[in-house]
């Protein structure tokens, strides 16, 4: 059913043209073959050697007292398996390779479309910095995808950037969704603003502006207990170190413009990008990527 929804499967169509047959390039879901198919004895065997105690972690927020959950769980787990059995680790970072099209048919009213690149792992310290300059290219109103596309033409009720950290590796990506008869225009906006990123950088103003969001956004998530909560489990499962909120906060303090310019130069070459899109016709797909790189439309 969530190909029914064209503005969650392209995505999907982008980490393929991305990764490719590595397991970051699949449908975390699934396919329909896959899930139909498979035995089991095959999802048990998964559950057993992955659903134990020692891959768990417990996180708590909010008015606990932290013996009483230790004893908890300690009761919770008491007699279980320490370890399952043999399980295989991840795969390792598919290598960097030549940028890519992928393209999925279905009758929509609008196409959707994403380019996106390789990004940081989640322990890379410029996290921090590429945190800013997704604010600035896309990640909120006043963010120049948003102002040009949006505000300013009137080419797409949503336009975003985002970024997401892996274990050894990352992403970086937009995402626009425009009627037909908009799509060429829209992407040649959108390469027009990834060219002048990569090139000319960021402004000291947009880089102070997208700071001071980026840790207001971070202080005001921290109201939440539950946010709280994922917080300190996710660092310690995904083994990144456990910062207080003001050192999340120094931390964004310290990027400089060096390092977002670097940044910038480096994920956001349009000649380095894949492309991803979910609409009617390919052709017009292909047609609108010259914009951004002759490599795409080729």
């Amino acid at each position: 059913m969530y190909e029914d929804e064209p503005s969650d499967k392209v995505h999907d169509v982008l980490a393929d043209a991305i990764f490719g047959d590595h397991p970051l390039g699949r449908p975390i879901i699934g396919t329909a073959e896959v899930v139909g198919g498979v035995p089991i004895p095959d999802i048990a065997a998964y559950h057993d050697a992955r659903y134990v105690p020692g891959n768990v972690v417990v996180a708590a927020a909010g008015n606990v007292d932290h013996d009483k959950i230790v004893e908890m769980v300690n009761g919770a787990f008491a007699g279980g398996r320490a370890n399952g059995a043999s399980a295989e680790g991840p795969e390792p970072a598919p290598p960097v390779t030549p940028p890519k099209r992928c393209f999925f048919e279905k009758e929509t009213e609008q196409y959707h479309l994403s380019l996106g690149a390789p990004g940081l792992a989640r322990a890379d310290e410029r996290r921090f910095a590429l945190r800013i300059l997704d604010m600035i290219l896309g990640g909120s109103m006043s963010s120049r995808l948003f102002q040009e596309v949006r505000e300013k033409r009137g080419l797409a009720y949503a336009v975003y950037s985002f970024s997401s950290q892996f274990a050894d590796s990352g992403q970086v990506g937009l995402y626009v969704g425009t009627r037909p008869d908009n799509v060429n225009e829209a992407m040649e906006v959108i390469g027009t603003e990834l060219r002048k990123l990569a090139s000319e950088g960021v402004t000291e103003a947009e880089l102070e502006r997208a700071r001071e969001n980026v840790k207001g956004r971070t202080t005001l998530a921290m109201e939440s207990t539950f946010a709280r909560m994922s917080r300190l489990g996710s660092s310690v499962l995904m083994d990144v170190p456990l910062l207080t909120l003001d050192e999340v906060l120094a931390k964004l303090d310290a990027v400089t413009m060096d390092e977002i310019r670097a940044l910038a130069a480096e994920f956001y070459d349009p000649e380095r990008m894949s492309a991803a899109g979910v609409g009617a016709d390919e052709s017009s797909f292909r047609e609108a990527l010259g914009a951004v790189s002759s490599s795409l439309a080729a």
